[in-house]
């Protein structure tokens, strides 16, 4: 089979990967595994050992190798040692077989074992990786309530409709096509700008 042809038997899906530390040496990992309609695929998570860096690697190679056959996949998360090592470390590692020179001695890399099965994974699916980052911006306040008998309400509470808000289907469809543009093989000029408000309020 030619590589084209593999190519369009290819899967689209997005990969989230998070974890969360209880102490140094253990937490929790989790990922979700969704199509590039936005259907669940697979979604997993356990308690393990390791600090938040291992945890947060943990979730991807369980992610990655939880795909069945080659797909093109864009891996999310908010880690950064996860999304630079992939696109920064990751090929000086595997030219040096994963090990490194240290006062004479050659020592594994940092968590080699999982990078090791990241690396076979990376060579069967085609994989972005996105940094995901957030800052709090504001706290919030309490919010004044009036009381009307017995009844209190707040003033600033949005009004209810029976249905959701127009076009929120269509906002979460284009930031998911905005996040998987560099998958679906579109130009990379274009998945490489930066992303802005627009583009969840227009219309492709």
């Amino acid at each position: 089979m030619s590589n084209a042809e593999d190519s369009d038997r290819c899967s689209d899906y997005l990969l989230v990967c998070e974890a969360r530390a209880s102490s140094l040496c253990e937490g929790t990992w989790h990922f979700s595994l969704e199509s590039s309609d936005g259907n669940p695929v697979f979604d997993a998570g356990d308690v393990d050992l390791g600090d938040l860096n291992r945890l947060t690697l943990l979730a991807a190679v369980r992610g990655l190798e939880a795909i069945d056959g080659p797909a093109s996949v864009t891996l999310l998360s908010h880690n950064r040692y996860l999304v630079r090592s992939l696109s920064d470390s990751l090929p000086r590692w595997r030219e040096n077989d994963f090990v490194w020179e240290h006062f004479g001695r050659k020592i594994d890399v940092q968590h080699a074992d999982l990078w090791r099965r990241v690396d076979r994974a990376l060579s069967i699916h085609r994989v972005e990786a996105c940094l995901v980052s957030s800052r709090l911006v504001s706290v919030g306040s309490d919010r004044r309530v009036k009381q009307s008998g017995t009844e209190r309400v707040r003033v600033d509470s949005p009004h209810r409709h029976p249905s959701g808000p127009r076009g929120t289907n269509r906002t979460q469809d284009q930031l998911r096509r905005w996040l998987m543009r560099g998958s679906s093989g579109e130009g990379t000029a274009e998945s490489a700008r930066r992303f802005t408000a627009r583009d969840l309020v227009e219309s492709n």
